[in-house]
């Protein structure tokens, strides 16, 4: 059975037809993809908050628990290119709709046996995850190309960093629900992992309704320029990834973003075993706490690119920020519980902000590619990053936790050097092409009024000659 197609496959590529218009159909879109993206990450990071409970429930050790957020790293790594130009043959309508049927199911299978005790429960908690960590494939890279399709540049980065945050929304109900309402086990974790399973469904049948591949009529120039590109044969697709690879500052940029969102994987997977003389509803107040700052640290991050359009100069700030925040972080079992809150407030914001920042950053470097292709280049990176920091930092805390605090800084380190002493990037081709046709659509129009007052003039003219022949003759 093959998915309905978008009812508007091929809209109009005139570029007049791609002048800003507000139309209600880009927020509902955005807000069925974000419904999508939150439950794809609440997901993710449900069994964290309940590492120790589970590994009892379930009769295994702590890094079993971990292994049902790391397979969707894992999964990510070894199909998120591939993914790529798959999501750029079906278009976003299509692939949109295969992700959010691939999360709903692996919900269901999670709802159906994962409150079981021993094996079994793993066994279908682990399918369950698996299954909607491939709808992931899907979707991860989506923000920045339903942006650029559907937002005009003036709220274009808002519209990215709304998408970001809704994905950091699924793990702050993660990280900070889980906790709190599964307090009966296993009859609140059952009812809690069927709430999971309708806000998928939820997201899926408004997918359905409201996505297209493309919106009625283009916000921008480069929402035209993207639509009328055609698809790639594969091997053109491959030799592109290489080409856009051996961008030096990309590159580098890329390397920096997987750090940076691995180190916030890794802080969002620990957090209950980096603080063990905490409680469980305290870690999940905390987990809350990172994930809500860092909300409010990709809305802001986006309002400022999309006024200043300063995307290099906001991402290294953003990096230095965090890696103090970060050191701060080391002194976690030491500080009193308002300071705690504090520092985790600060780096959920720094850390989220870069991941928005990212995005728009490396967009603006390799315009007109795709997207989707773009985005799904930094989450390899992000997930590669995060399996690896994770897989150094389960080890390490089997020696102690400062040990992979201070991975996490050393890794932030690492980035901010990256940043601020190597990639010296400000060609925003982008924003030049958005300007450009801003330039082309005034001088046209300038050169319609003057055109216009001209003939108005020579009108003036004639009438006044006719009128001066009219006199004489009658005299």
């Amino acid at each position: 059975m093959s998915l309905p197609p978008s009812p508007n496959p091929n809209p109009n590529p005139n570029p007049s037809s791609s002048l800003p218009s507000l139309l209600p159909l880009r927020y509902l879109v955005l807000l069925s993809f974000s419904l999508l993206t939150l439950t794809s990450s609440w997901l993710w990071i449900t069994f964290s908050p309940l590492t120790s409970l589970l590994s009892h429930h379930y009769s295994l050790p702590p890094s079993s628990i971990n292994q049902l957020s790391t397979v969707f790293m894992f999964t990510y790594v070894l199909g998120g290119l591939p993914s790529i130009y798959i999501c750029e043959r079906l278009r976003l309508r299509r692939s949109l709709l295969i992700g959010g049927g691939l999360t709903t199911l692996g919900a269901g299978v999670r709802f159906f046996g994962a409150a079981e005790e021993g094996v079994k429960g793993f066994v279908y908690a682990y399918i369950g995850s698996f299954i909607a960590a491939v709808g992931q494939l899907f979707t991860l890279s989506v923000p920045p190309l339903l942006s650029t399709l559907y937002f005009p540049p003036s709220s274009r980065s808002l519209a990215t960093s709304i998408g970001v945050l809704a994905n950091q929304s699924g793990t702050a109900l993660g990280l900070g629900l889980t906790g709190l309402y599964v307090q009966n086990f296993p009859k609140d974790f059952k009812n809690y992992l069927g709430l999971q399973t309708v806000t998928g469904l939820t997201s899926f049948i408004l997918i359905y309704i409201y996505v297209l591949d493309n919106p009625p009529q283009p916000p921008s120039f480069a929402a035209t320029s993207r639509i009328s590109i055609p698809i790639s044969p594969f091997p053109t697709y491959v030799s592109e990834i290489k080409k856009i690879l051996k961008l030096k500052s990309l590159l580098l940029s890329t390397i920096s973003y997987g750090i940076s969102t691995g180190v916030f994987y890794t802080l969002a997977t620990f957090l209950e075993q980096l603080l063990p003389s905490y409680s469980d509803n305290l870690i999940s107040e905390l987990g809350l706490t990172i994930v809500i700052t860092g909300l409010v640290g990709s809305i802001t991050s986006g309002i400022i690119l999309d006024k200043y359009r300063m995307y290099l100069d906001v991402l290294r700030y953003l990096y230095l920020a965090s890696f103090i925040f970060t050191v701060l972080w080391m002194g976690s079992n030491v500080w009193p519980i308002w300071a705690l809150f504090g520092v985790a407030g600060m780096m959920g914001f720094m850390l989220t902000g870069t991941i928005c920042t990212g995005f728009e950053y490396a967009v603006e470097l390799t315009f007109p590619v795709n997207e989707g292709t773009v985005g799904g280049i930094l989450n390899v990176s992000a997930q590669a990053f995060g399996c690896i920091l994770i897989w150094i930092g389960e080890a390490l805390l089997t020696v102690s936790v400062d040990w992979c605090n201070g991975l996490m800084v050393l890794s932030l380190g690492c980035a901010c050097f990256i940043m601020f002493f190597v990639v010296d990037d400000r060609d925003y081709k982008r924003e030049a092409k958005e300007k450009g046709a801003e330039n082309d659509e005034s001088r046209l129009l300038r050169n319609r009024t003057e055109s216009a007052n001209s003939n108005h003039g020579e009108e003036e003219e004639e009438e006044e000659n006719h009128h001066v022949d009219k006199e004489a003759s009658v005299v």
